[in-house]
């Protein structure tokens, strides 16, 4: 937990979506624990938001968020993003939505997800529901909010699919992915690295940011931050240090995305 919170300090974000986190009682200490030593090393007030599937499904998503800087309303769990179509169904994760005011101006629907994982043929068709599913959520959060803005972040887990004939790369599944989505007026923003994942020495990019594409506040030429072990030039991890960091922190590198704190719209 200590050095989770050092690195959550380390990154001085506004919002943090998070996936991956359990709400067992030990798990619910922990988390306090974290936003503790989270706020007492960065001198922030950070909290804390989960889906409110409890214990039908083993692993949430979540937002977590300064309250010294950032004012939030309006939580939602997203059952579309479950490809089942039910928020908690099957063991899959639903989304987690919140509208987020920043001192600047800035606003916008932010959505934390976790996609179905593995590289096999159920895996990747889940997924591709999850991802058909994006165009309908942003509409309706943002008819809700009468506001375009609107950010999705989280593991995607766009890993391929190794079974499929021909088999599919990581690489063409970020591409469909792409294709799909820019149909819509979305748009999946680059990386500025080869990967977010850490695995067996090789890099997988299985997280990232999509964004409405009528948002102002986002650059069109910005590309999301790897940072940390994954990021551009980053020396390499040893087989030892890889494997403590794997299974003492996360497999998984943080991606970073910088807006302007300024309202835009109309």
């Amino acid at each position: 937990m200590k050095w989770l919170a050092c690195a959550l300090s380390w990154l001085d974000a506004d919002v943090v979506a998070v996936q991956e986190v359990k709400q067992s009682p030990a798990a619910e200490s922990a988390l306090a624990t974290l936003l503790g030593e989270l706020n007492r090393l960065s001198g922030a007030r950070y909290t804390a938001r989960f889906d409110d599937c409890g214990s039908r499904v083993p692993q949430h998503v979540g937002l977590l968020w300064n309250e010294a800087r950032v004012a939030a309303s309006h939580f939602e769990t997203v059952a579309a993003l479950n490809p089942h179509g039910e928020a908690c169904a099957s063991e899959l994760r639903p989304g987690l939505a919140g509208r987020f005011r920043l001192p600047g101006g800035l606003d916008l629907e932010a959505v934390s997800a976790h996609f179905k994982s593995m590289a096999d043929q159920r895996g990747f068709a889940l997924r591709g529901g999850s991802f058909a599913a994006i165009p309908g959520v942003a509409r309706a959060l943002a008819a809700n909010a009468q506001d375009p803005d609107f950010l999705l972040l989280g593991d995607l887990n766009t890993m391929g699919c190794d079974e499929c004939s021909p088999k599919i790369s990581a690489v063409d599944e970020v591409a469909a992915a792409e294709r799909l989505l820019s149909q819509a007026g979305l748009r999946l923003v680059p990386a500025d690295a080869a990967g977010s994942e850490l695995y067996a020495g090789h890099l997988t990019l299985l997280d990232h940011a999509v964004v409405s594409t009528a948002m102002r506040e986002l650059a069109p030429a910005t590309r999301t931050h790897v940072a940390g072990a994954c990021a551009a030039g980053a020396t390499a991890l040893s087989g030892r240090a890889a494997k403590r960091l794997r299974s003492e922190l996360s497999d998984h590198c943080p991606i970073v995305l910088d807006l302007s704190d300024h309202d835009f719209d109309p």
